[in-house]
């Protein structure tokens, strides 16, 4: 039997291949394993995490991509689902048909990997978007799907639109009926190739029909647009976690409820902080940043950005990170603000920059506490 142009191009390539940074893991920066949502969340028992790595069996994913909006780090990407792309391509459109790959409806509209793709950050942003009604296809097919049961994770999405939106929020058609035979689907399940690999996969003889089915993908310039800057105090690199952008570039359109939070935490410290800036070079997404130099030390936070993974409150040292809720689309909107800025000076002793907790303070604690030791022993040879 011939197979199909789609066929040949989920033959030809590995659809949605899962990408993984373990460097954002948060068990990985918080040398702990207190976070499993992507592990609890795959359908094939693919993931396995530790304070070490985090584990993909490649032989077990079905790239489904349903772990994609559970990583409150952004580890996991996929090369065939990007958010803003299929958010942008939702715009305009009051009615939205979906179809997984699964779906066996004859209708148009755009193909994802997985319903399990979507979450209420995506639905809000496409309801900011002009999207009224979303068109769910192949969740009959979700009981004995290979790439698992959606339905439980859109029925707590639907939750979660109604306390964010209330009655603005887009209407999640689970049973939806087959569209028109001849209208044309959109797919957003297909690896994004940058030019140089997709001329080199449309020049293959073998998949020259499989080629219409790719979709180009980003420019350069664009792929890395989201990498935060290293900064002199920090070894762990931070990335905006792309669900989140996807929101937080459209908060101003998007139809809150006025008599509920926004889906945002924003943090302070209090005065027990130490100015350690451990939370500000661990933290994976640059909400938190830790800037140094030898006069003072400093942390901002951009609230946009927090996906309120808790790595900041959990490391903390003396417990100074303070959360609170949202209420004004003023205080996000503001964007980056400083926390703390605490000057310091070189130890007399060993010449490391730190900060003093006292006034006249002249050594940092460490040679303090040695200090204190060299006493204690010329105190018992004198005696």
């Amino acid at each position: 039997m011939r197979m199909t142009t789609s066929e040949q191009a989920d033959g030809y390539l590995r659809l949605s291949e899962m990408i993984v940074e373990e460097e954002l893991c948060i068990n990985l920066r918080g040398r702990l394993e207190h976070c499993s949502r992507c592990r609890d969340v795959c359908p094939s028992d693919a993931l396995r995490l530790s304070a070490d790595a985090v584990d993909l069996d490649q032989q077990k994913c079905t790239g489904c991509n349903s772990c994609l909006p559970s990583c409150p780090a952004g580890a996991l990407r996929s090369s065939g689902f990007v958010p803003e792309r299929f958010v942008s391509a939702l715009a305009g459109r009051q009615r939205v048909d979906l179809h997984c790959r699964a779906s066996t409806g004859a209708g148009g509209g755009v193909v994802i990997p997985c319903h399990a793709v979507l979450d209420a950050r995506l639905i809000s942003a496409a309801r900011a978007e002009g999207v009224e009604i979303l068109a769910l296809h192949g969740l009959d097919h979700c009981a004995e799907c290979r790439y698992g049961d959606a339905r439980d994770g859109l029925r707590q999405v639907a939750e979660t639109l109604d306390e964010w939106l209330g009655e603005a929020s887009p209407l999640l058609d689970l049973a939806p009926a087959d569209g028109a035979r001849k209208a044309v689907r959109e797919y957003q399940d297909q690896p994004h190739l940058s030019r140089r690999a997709f001329l080199r996969f449309g020049g293959a003889q073998a998949v020259t029909q499989a080629a219409e089915w790719i979709v180009p993908g980003l420019r350069p310039e664009e792929a890395d647009a989201d990498v935060l800057p290293f900064y002199q105090s920090s070894v762990y690199p931070q990335r905006t976690v792309q669900y989140q952008a996807v929101l937080a570039s459209r908060i101003g359109r998007v139809p809150w409820r006025d008599d509920a939070p926004l889906p945002w935490t924003p943090r302070s410290v209090n005065a027990l902080c130490s100015g350690c800036l451990a939370c500000g070079e661990r933290c994976p997404t640059g909400a938190l940043q830790a800037a140094e130099s030898g006069q003072a030390r400093e942390l901002s936070f951009d609230p946009l950005l927090c996906t309120d993974c808790l790595l900041c409150e959990r490391i903390c040292p003396e417990g100074a990170m303070v959360p609170h809720s949202a209420l004004a689309l003023e205080e996000l909107e503001a964007g980056r603000s400083r926390l703390i800025h605490l000057r310091q000076r070189p130890c007399g002793r060993c010449g490391t920059p730190f900060v003093p907790e006292q006034s006249g303070q002249e050594n940092c604690r460490v040679c303090g506490n040695e200090q204190e030791l060299d006493d204690e022993w010329l105190d018992m040879l004198s005696g």
